[in-house]
C-alpha cells in the first residue's frame, strides 16, 4: 500500500477521534442549556439526568474525516452509503428528542436498508453453503439482504444499554474488518472503519462511569448500519479475493461464518433474547432483564467489568472463527452459534444469592441507561 494510504488511514482515525475528543464537551453544555437530557425512570439504572446525544459528534466526526481522507469516486456506492447514513442519523436524532413510535421507526430503518442493499448494490448474493445453499435469486438476496441490516442495526441499539459495550464492540468489529480491507486493498472500506474506530474511541472517554454522555440511538444506529455494510462487504469481497502467499494470513475462506463470529455479541443477544421472550408468550420487543450484560450486572460486575467481559468474549470468538475457518461455513456457523449457545447456557445456570434483592429493590447508580428494544422505546432497568 502507497504511503499516501497509509497517511490518509492514520489521518482519518485521528481526525475523528480529534474531532469527538473535542465536541463532545460542546454537546454536554449545550445539552445542560437546553435540558436535552435522557431523564431517569423506573426502567432505566441511571438516577441522574444524562444527555444522550453522543451520536451527534460520532456521526460528525466520521463524515467529516471520512470525506476529507477517502476518495470517495473509488466506488460508486459511498454516495448512497453517506446518504444511507444521514438518514438513519437522522431518524436516531429524532428519537433521541421526541420519542418516535415504533412503527415509524421501523419504516424508517427498512428504507435505510433499501437504499444500501438496491441503489448501493450491497447485499449478500449468496449463502455461500449454509444450510447448504449457495447461490440465491436476485429478488432473495435483495430482501434478505435488507432485512439482514434492519436486523444488525437494531441488534446494536439492543446492546447499547451499559457503559462501554456499544463502543467496545464496535472497535472490535471495524479493526477486524478494517484489518481485512487495508490488506486486500480495499482502501474505502478500510478508511471507514479506522474513522468509526477513531471516533468511537474518543466518545469512550465521556463514557466512562459515570458516564457524562449516552451515544443515543443516534450513535447506536449509525454504528448499527456501518456494522452491517463492513460486514456485507467483507463477505462479498471476500469471494473474489484470490489466495496467494502475500496475503494468506488475511486469506478468509469462511466469510460468512466468520463475520458471525465477529458480530456475534448483537447477532446472538438479540436472537437468544426474542427467543426467550416468545417462548413465554410476550412480544418480542417486550423490555425486560434478560439481555446478557443484565446477567452479568445481576452477577455483581460493574458496567465497565461487564463491557470489558463481553468485548474479551468477542475476541475470543474471532479467533476461533479464524483458527477453525478451513471447516467451511456448512460447518463453522452452527459451531460458532452452538459455542454461543453453550456459553449462553452458562452464564445464566450461575446462581447470585443477591440477584433477587437487586431486582425487588434496584440500587441507586449513576450508570447509563439500558438499551432501547427494536424499533420500540423500551429501556429495560
Amino acid at each position: 500500500m502507497p504511503l499516501s494510504e497509509y497517511t490518509n488511514l492514520f489521518a482519518a482515525a485521528l481526525t475523528a477521534f480529534l474531532f469527538v475528543y473535542y465536541v463532545i464537551p460542546s454537546i454536554i453544555k449545550i445539552a445542560e442549556i437546553k435540558h436535552l437530557y435522557d431523564d431517569p425512570d423506573h426502567r432505566k439504572s441511571h438516577t441522574v439526568a444524562i444527555p444522550n446525544l453522543g451520536g451527534i459528534a460520532i456521526f460528525g466526526g466520521f463524515l467529516v474525516s471520512f470525506c476529507l481522507f477517502c476518495d470517495l469516486s473509488s466506488a460508486k456506492e459511498i454516495q448512497y452509503i453517506l446518504a444511507a447514513l444521514c438518514l438513519v442519523f437522522m431518524l436516531g436524532a429524532k428519537d433521541d428528542l421526541v420519542e418516535l413510535t415504533p412503527y415509524k421507526k421501523f419504516i424508517g430503518q427498512f428504507l435505510v436498508a433499501l437504499v444500501i442493499t438496491y441503489f448501493a448494490d450491497i447485499r449478500i448474493s449468496s449463502f455461500y453453503g449454509v444450510l447448504g445453499i449457495s447461490e440465491i435469486p436476485y429478488w432473495l438476496s435483495l430482501a434478505f439482504s435488507t432485512v439482514t441490516i434492519v436486523f444488525i442495526i437494531n441488534a446494536f441499539n439492543l446492546i447499547d444499554g451499559i457503559n462501554w459495550l456499544a463502543s467496545g464492540v464496535t472497535l472490535v468489529i471495524t479493526a477486524t474488518f478494517g484489518t481485512w480491507f487495508w490488506m486486500h486493498g480495499f482502501t474505502q472500506y478500510a478508511i471507514m472503519s479506522a474513522a468509526v474506530a477513531g471516533g468511537v474511541l474518543a466518545f469512550m472517554r465521556y463514557n466512562y462511569s459515570p458516564a457524562r454522555i449516552f451515544m443515543g440511538d443516534s450513535g447506536s444506529l449509525s454504528i448499527g448500519l456501518i456494522a452491517a455494510v463492513l460486514a456485507i462487504a467483507f463477505i462479498e469481497k471476500s469471494s473474489s479475493v484470490v489466495h496467494s502467499s502475500v496475503h494468506q494470513a488475511f486469506y478468509i475462506p469462511s466469510a460468512p461464518s466468520f463475520a458471525i463470529a465477529v458480530l456475534i455479541i448483537p447477532i446472538f443477544d438479540t436472537l437468544r433474547v426474542f427467543a426467550t421472550r416468545i417462548m413465554k408468550r410476550k412480544s418480542p420487543f417486550h423490555a425486560d432483564r434478560t439481555h446478557v450484560h443484565h446477567r452479568l450486572l445481576d452477577l455483581g460486575l460493574t458496567h465497565i467489568q461487564a463491557s470489558l467481559t463481553l468485548v474479551s468474549i468477542n475476541i475470543g470468538f474471532v479467533a476461533v472463527a479464524y483458527l477453525l475457518q478451513d471447516l467451511r461455513n456448512a460447518l463453522l456457523a452452527p459451531v460458532i452459534l452452538g459455542l454461543a449457545l453453550v456459553l449462553s447456557i452458562l452464564l445464566f445456570s450461575l446462581k447470585n444469592p443477591s440477584a433477587k434483592e437487586k431486582q425487588a429493590s434496584p440500587a441507586k447508580s449513576t450508570e447509563p441507561k439500558m438499551g432501547r428494544e427494536m424499533v420500540g422505546n423500551a429501556n429495560a432497568s
